[in-house]
């Protein structure tokens, strides 16, 4: 294809012969026609680059269409020879996340927060995620065209922490996103080459996505409720023309189980101060609220409808109130409310993630109301020691801009806490709190200078030379020197410093965050996930922005649609019957792996050929060769050909 060398060709035949292969042709086209690439233009090839700078972006190295025009040749002389299979030796790097890791995922039906291990355990639909638009780094929904299950078992896997407290695992060639400190440019960061003080792309408000969210919750479906017999008390709560009632018929509720604001508000309190062991046979749900008027008053109201006494649990006891009543709980039960809170055991019920954001705001208010957010010194914080409340807590504020911290408290508990005067506000203006107390502590709150640089631009070359070059009025470019720091030493400076540059009002108005890793861990898995996005090549992972990249030639989903179009284009596919396969049986292997594989198997290694220069002994130093080199290391093996110079 008019490639920069032909020992590749030279090699191709020889191992061609050495396998014995019934044929093998050349054909020659010209891509220098076209140039584009390092191998076909006038382009210098890539020397001695760390696997960070490899994982970047597309490398130059790219030649633009080759693998589309190769298969379209393989494809033209399959027909002719009548063969069913072309075998494709690319493979793609298997980027890949913890199976836990929580992600953003919308299908035509529901939209929801899951983790990514069950995301690619769904059937086939048409799915999308929250990803960054690379271009003009704005949130938004993005089709996911692939789901991944990677073996991870002989990797190095990392659990990262960030400031703030989120927390991502990684292989060592996953990579996320930092900023480059030349060109102030987002670019990924693999896992291997990660250090503390790293700065990590985390995007901090979706609300430009939350409209996925916009549509209430009406009702919930109870028919199923008296399936579940777990409790013996429970059993005699059955359905009575379309209401569920017990034997005393006194309480009937509505099998089309109405989702209104008090009950919401209830369930946060619930979550917040409330609590009943599963195991027990007591009907009464107890409240723990504090002598929280408003509450009471709630409680009153709400279980008023249904003829069910709220009542303190002794005279002397202003804190303590319970509703008993054998069908709410069995619907507590049913919608998955029972829990402990000094156990650990509570969350937010599966319907948390079915609800609008407006409503998941009305259990938050019930929430912070009942657990009593302490304000101190311009921060609010809430402790628990159930953790999965307070993470998808976090994850609920970021659909409304809200930057939150979390950190590990005492006695097993997590917290999680507001810092920026702007996210108290917030709060204030969306979240619908019934407590006088709790919103005037907000409100004092918001007198104190809160940490809103957290959300600042982060310090670097890039960013200054971005002042340097920009046309401003004589004084404008000090002025901004001087409020964006660039004499002190702190790593971030207010966004609203560099409002007058042109060229970063990308960068300025994205609503990214720049956090530091605080730690690095060890950790070992056997599998991990990742997901291929249309249009972003990344996707938000744990709250922080993770990628997956490579030649876009060598991904499956490229296959797939390639191997569609030659069977609607062959006389093969359309009117012989025959239909069209292309095998990539590497695709997901590591080099290590598929260097493995191949002493196995006998390939006559010594007879290949990776490097990007022609000479008589591989250079050792382009990224070819490099990770040619990583492979067998990482294999445990000698590469047999001859480098004139190794690093690897």
């Amino acid at each position: 294809y008019g490639q920069r060398h032909v020992r590749e060709l030279a090699a191709a035949q020889a191992v061609a012969t050495a396998l014995g292969a019934t044929a093998h042709r050349v054909v020659r086209f010209d891509l220098r026609a076209f140039g584009g690439s390092a191998l076909t233009d006038d382009i210098a090839v890539p020397h001695s680059r760390s696997l960070a700078e490899m994982g970047h972006d597309i490398p130059v190295t790219y030649v633009p269409g080759r693998n589309l025009i190769f298969l379209s040749f393989a494809t033209a002389y399959a027909e002719v020879v009548g063969a069913d299979n072309i075998f494709l030796g690319i493979n793609q790097q298997d980027y890949s996340v913890g199976g836990q890791t929580q992600v953003w995922v919308k299908s035509p039906q529901w939209t929801k927060l899951m983790t990514i291990e069950d995301f690619c355990a769904l059937p086939d639909d048409d799915y999308q995620t929250m990803a960054v638009d690379p271009k003009t780094l704005a949130i938004g929904w993005h089709v996911v065209q692939r789901r991944f299950r990677h073996a991870v078992s002989g990797k190095k896997c990392y659990r990262v922490q960030l400031e703030q407290g989120f927390t991502i695992d990684i292989t060592e060639d996953h990579s996320l996103f930092t900023i480059d400190p030349v060109t102030a440019n987002i670019r990924p960061v693999k896992g291997s080459d990660l250090r503390e003080g790293t700065p990590v792309v985390v995007p901090f408000d979706l609300s430009a996505a939350s409209d996925a969210w916009a549509e209430d919750l009406a009702s919930i479906d109870l028919r199923n409720l008296v399936l579940r017999e777990d409790r013996t008390s429970q059993s005699s709560v059955v359905i009575a023309d379309d209401y569920l009632t017990n034997g005393l018929h006194r309480c009937r509720v509505p099998v089309d189980f109405p989702v209104t604001d008090d009950f919401l508000y209830i369930v946060g309190l619930w979550l917040a101060e409330g609590g009943k062991d599963p195991r027990t046979e007591n009907d009464t749900l107890q409240f723990s609220i504090g002598g929280t008027l408003e509450a009471v008053e709630t409680l009153q109201r709400y279980f008023g409808r249904y003829n069910v006494a709220v009542k303190k649990s002794s005279p002397d006891n202003d804190f303590d109130y319970g509703a008993a009543s054998s069908v709410f709980a069995a619907i507590f039960q049913y919608l998955g409310l029972y829990g402990m809170s000094r156990s650990g055991e509570k969350q937010f019920p599966p319907f948390f993630w079915e609800l609008s954001q407006r409503q998941r705001r009305v259990v938050v208010a019930g929430f912070w109301d009942g657990d009593g957010a302490q304000v101190h010194n311009g921060e609010c914080e809430i402790h628990q020691k159930s953790h999965q409340i307070i993470d998808e807590l976090a994850y609920c504020f970021t659909l409304d801009g809200i930057l939150p911290f979390l950190g590990e408290g005492p006695r097993g508990q997590k917290f999680l806490g507001i810092s920026r005067t702007q996210d108290m506000q917030r709060v204030l203006d969306l979240y619908p709190l019934r407590h006088p107390l709790r919103r005037a502590a907000l409100e004092v709150a918001l007198n104190h200078s809160g940490n809103d640089k957290v959300t600042g631009l982060w310090k670097c070359e890039g960013i200054w030379n971005a002042v340097s070059q920009a046309q401003l009025p004589p004084g404008r470019k000090t002025y901004i020197y001087n409020a964006g720091g660039k004499y002190d030493e702190s790593v971030r400076s207010q966004r609203s410093a560099f409002l007058e540059v042109p060229a970063l009002h990308t960068l300025v108005q994205s609503r990214l965050a720049f956090l530091q890793v605080k730690a690095i861990e060890e950790i070992a898995e056997e599998y991990m996930y990742d997901l291929s996005v249309e249009g972003a090549e990344n996707f938000i992972a744990n709250g922080i922005l993770a990628h997956n990249s490579g030649y876009p030639d060598c991904r499956e989903e490229f296959l797939d649609a390639f191997v569609q179009t030659a069977n609607l284009a062959t006389k093969a596919g359309t009117q012989d019957g025959r239909e069209l396969r292309i095998q990539a049986p590497l695709i997901q292997m590591t080099k290590a792996q598929i260097i493995e594989r191949g002493l196995a198997l006998g390939v006559p290694y010594d007879l290949t050929w990776s490097c990007y220069e022609g000479g008589e002994r591989a250079c050792g130093t382009c990224d070819s060769c490099l990770l040619r080199l990583k492979g067998f290391a990482e294999a445990g093996a000698t590469d047999p050909i001859p480098y004139e110079e190794t690093t690897a």
